[in-house]
């Protein structure tokens, strides 16, 4: 075996996530894909199978003890209406990314779904015109946005800031927000657990703190919890100038 076997359920949660994304991508971002899946949470898909092509295989990983859950029972969300046959996805769906976060983060910042955009390039708030780069960077440093993504995810992580979505799928049309339908939640509860320093959690949009209040009623009374509704950094949302963003994002800091 050249990784691990057990995961918490949050690691199980997000590689699940991942396992959904390859399974309707083409050949090359699989590859992509499987790389994370190594990098980041040592899941290499050749100890357990030849290869795992639908998200059925590997809850049937899980429910047999192939792959094993180490804090609780990790119970995946099989109403998931995600298509995994690799050859025909279905029209219109999006699946998100996998969470950004380093060691103890105090701010998780929470968006709807990653645009199409974002998808394409895997990467967070990279459409042109979103100004959420500019803002996090203008909150902590004189500096001017690094054009390496990479710097970005560390400059997130050194300021104890976290960003994931509500929605880790669904049906949507282009990029809006106000097209999806069909919503699939990511296991926020377990994130939290799993990183008990957040104390805020922000939402960037009025649509992803919806979303939050409609899968997570009970965190949205959590008194543990500080949460944030921001301005969204959308390039479509232009009626606040820089300078107005900027004081209503301060908040996170």
């Amino acid at each position: 075996m050249k990784g691990k076997d057990t995961f918490t359920s949050a690691e199980l949660s997000t590689i699940r996530e991942l396992i959904i994304q390859k399974c309707v991508s083409p050949s090359q971002q699989q590859k992509s894909i499987r790389g994370k899946l190594r990098k980041n949470f040592q899941f290499y898909i050749t100890d357990f199978a030849d290869d795992i092509t639908t998200v059925e295989m590997f809850d049937e990983l899980l429910a047999n003890g192939t792959i094993k859950c180490s804090d609780q029972s990790f119970v995946p969300n099989t109403n998931a209406k995600a298509q995994t046959n690799a050859s025909h996805p279905k029209k219109g769906l999006s699946i998100g990314l996998a969470p950004i976060v380093g060691k103890d983060p105090h701010v998780l910042i929470l968006g709807t779904l990653p645009g199409e955009e974002s998808l394409k390039r895997q990467q967070y708030y990279s459409k042109s015109g979103n100004r959420f780069w500019q803002i996090i960077y203008a909150l902590f440093s004189d500096c001017k946005v690094s054009p390496n993504y990479s710097d970005r995810v560390e400059f997130l992580k050194k300021h104890g800031i976290a960003i994931w979505d509500v929605l880790s799928g669904a049906q949507r049309e282009g990029s809006l927000d106000a097209n999806i339908t069909d919503e699939q939640p990511n296991d926020l509860r377990s994130f939290l657990k799993q990183h008990p320093t957040i104390k805020t959690v922000a939402f960037n949009g009025n649509k992803a703190a919806k979303q939050f209040s409609k899968f997570f009623p009970d965190l949205t009374t959590n008194h543990s919890l500080k949460l944030l509704q921001l301005y969204s950094t959308s390039g479509a949302n232009r009626q606040f100038s820089d300078s107005e963003m900027l004081k209503n994002w301060a908040n996170i800091t």
